[in-house]
């Protein structure tokens, strides 16, 4: 067998896993029981909130559309003032992630008190939601940032965690977190 035909030969298989993990990802899904929420404040303390040892995996943030804080009465219109609310960046540009238009729309008629906002994956998932939650608006990592959003202070957060420990992290996770996207439809993302 040369060269070429080994990789033909692998990349039947890996088609083969796809598409059985893809059959299967209908059945994964967040705990919320084990969710931790938390009120965005510029007192909070992300790190004693997520001081949990290191783990690989996915994660959602998802927003309280009950918040206090959080203008409108039906939630059509909460979700679309928290999208205009997101998109007032400080003065400073900074790299965070942005609303995506056509996840907006499919919430026309979203009627659950819990809304998908982001979905990741990291090695070190509880390191990333603290960076989610404190990362300066001046550093280059892509991150929601939301401490430095001071116009979303007082509404709440959920995060929940998928544990995915694997050998084979950087090629099973990305599809994965790929596919939770398409179930969930989170309203921020890059992708």
């Amino acid at each position: 067998m040369n060269n070429l035909e080994f990789i033909s030969s692998f990349d039947l298989k890996i088609s083969s896993f796809v598409e059985e993990l893809s059959n299967k990802i209908k059945e994964i899904s967040f705990n919320q029981e084990q969710a931790t929420t938390f009120v965005l404040t510029n007192d909070l303390d992300s790190k004693s909130l997520f001081k949990n040892t290191k783990m690989q995996g996915v994660y959602l943030f998802e927003l309280n559309l009950n918040s206090a804080n959080l203008v409108g009465t039906k939630r059509e219109t909460k979700i679309k003032n928290f999208a205009n609310d997101w998109s007032k960046k400080k003065n400073d540009s900074f790299f965070s992630s942005s609303v995506i238009k056509k996840r907006l729309l499919l919430r026309a008629n979203f009627n659950e008190q819990w809304l998908p906002l982001y979905i990741g994956k990291n090695k070190d998932v509880y390191k990333r939601i603290i960076e989610h939650i404190e990362l300066s608006p001046e550093k280059n990592t892509y991150a929601m940032k939301l401490k430095h959003r001071t116009n979303l202070h007082g509404l709440e957060f959920r995060v929940s965690i998928i544990e995915i420990d694997v050998n084979n992290y950087d090629f099973i996770v990305p599809h994965i977190e790929r596919s939770l996207r398409d179930i969930y439809h989170p309203l921020i993302g890059k992708q």
